[in-house]
């Protein structure tokens, strides 16, 4: 196989995954096993291997654990736990060799990964070879998300009126909470953002 073949797996458009795609209601793209799960996702060299000290493959592993929480596969989540320990961007055959999996098991981790905005993609001059790296930039997820707890305060309310008694105090305090996470949310994006332009100038 050659290095251009190498990398077909690797060719998709970020259109062809959405966030929802990787949700924990047993559903999966092309390329995950039933229930979400990467395929041949082996384990991690073991610490304080050639690839990785103690502290890095411990924290890599909780990253794993972490993600595996929120619905993503554990072989996902160690990948970004992995980026987010890299210096510049990193192409698949340095991920198959420093993490010992399969390349077609994190093609689609990293996909995942893209999909939730937590990576981006990045080619080389003269080169079909992708690189990935970590995003540092997160505000735009949280306000995404925010939109959705917006909308989804609207509805609450949208309850109270024909609702009586017990029911109606429940849904009046549920949008409440709500209305001032969506509030505070956009109040800790807005002074993150203020104090990284202080910064940079």
């Amino acid at each position: 196989m050659t290095s251009d073949e190498t990398t077909n797996d690797d060719d998709f458009t970020p259109d062809d995954f959405t966030p929802d795609d990787f949700t924990p209601d047993g559903s999966a793209p092309d390329g995950l096993a039933p229930g979400g799960s990467v395929p041949d996702a082996g384990p991690l060299p073991a610490p304080g291997s050639a690839e990785f000290g103690d502290a890095e493959a411990s924290f890599i592993s909780e990253m794993g654990s972490l993600m595996e929480r929120w619905g993503l596969p554990q072989a996902t989540g160690r990948l970004f736990g992995y980026l987010l320990l890299r210096n510049k961007p990193v192409d698949l055959d340095t991920m198959t060799r420093e993490l010992g999996q399969a390349k077609s098991g994190l093609s689609v981790a990293a996909r995942q990964l893209e999909a939730w905005t937590l990576v981006r993609r990045s080619t080389r001059p003269g080169s079909r070879r992708i690189d990935y790296e970590a995003v540092g930039d997160l505000q735009h997820l949280l306000l995404v998300n925010n939109a959705h707890m917006r909308k989804f305060t609207e509805t609450l309310n949208s309850g109270i009126p024909v609702a009586r008694g017990e029911a109606r105090d429940r849904l009046a305090s549920l949008a409440g909470l709500f209305d001032g996470y969506v509030q505070q949310t956009e109040a800790l994006v807005a002074d993150w953002e203020a104090r990284r332009a202080a910064a940079a100038s």
